[in-house]
């Protein structure tokens, strides 16, 4: 399952919330090398702030650890597109109240099975679809590296680059924009083998659990 996670029930995953951040260190900056902020044994960023959405996976167990996570953030406000990837598009990036920018998908490092790392980015990628319906988003904007593009483009939602593709390291980045529609998730599903919706999202003090 997604756990949706925002301003409105935040307080109930604090746990959830260190060990993404956590796992998002030992993955950008101890295994990647990324020049991004740390606070500790956590990863953190300016872009980890009150009105930022996460997505975290997890087993069908409240003590299960995290499996995978995403970031949403609202595009009207500064976002890593307009910051730091501006040069990836043709034209300004796109922004506004009906798109949202996802970054930072990261895999639990303890999750070696590429198999099973493909089914946790298959079912993030339908949680994105299905956050971003709930919340009336019709546009997602992400910037896929050299592994993630091919996938991106082919899993059945409606999709275009937003330019080039750029060097960035050993590796390289494109910029992706992708049309978020009843349709595309239903595409995305089939595409993807998901038979059912995946997100969850709670405002009980009761943690969900199997």
């Amino acid at each position: 399952m997604i756990l949706i996670v925002n301003a409105e029930n935040r307080s109930l995953f604090v746990p959830e919330l260190i060990e993404m951040h956590r796992q998002r260190k030992v993955v950008f900056v101890d295994r990647q090398g990324w020049n991004v902020p740390v606070i500790g044994d956590m990863e953190v960023d300016d872009y980890d702030a009150d009105d930022t959405t996460y997505l975290i996976a997890k087993a069908d167990s409240a003590s299960a650890d995290v499996l995978a996570s995403a970031r949403l953030l609202p595009t009207v406000r500064p976002h890593l597109m307009t910051d730091l990837f501006a040069n990836a598009c043709e034209g300004r990036a796109p922004r506004g109240p009906r798109i949202w920018e996802v970054s930072r998908f990261c895999v639990n490092p303890a999750v070696a099975n590429r198999r099973k790392r493909l089914e946790l980015l298959w079912e993030t990628a339908c949680g994105v679809i299905e956050t971003a319906l709930l919340h009336g988003v019709e546009k997602v904007t992400f910037v896929a590296n050299a592994a993630l593009l091919p996938l991106a483009l082919d899993c059945g939602w409606k999709c275009a680059r937003l330019g080039p593709t750029l060097p960035d390291g050993d590796d390289e980045i494109t910029a992706v924009a992708a049309s978020i529609t009843p349709n595309g998730l239903r595409a995305v599903r089939r595409r993807l083998g998901v038979d059912a919706p995946v997100t969850r999202f709670a405002l009980s003090t009761v943690k969900i659990a199997a």
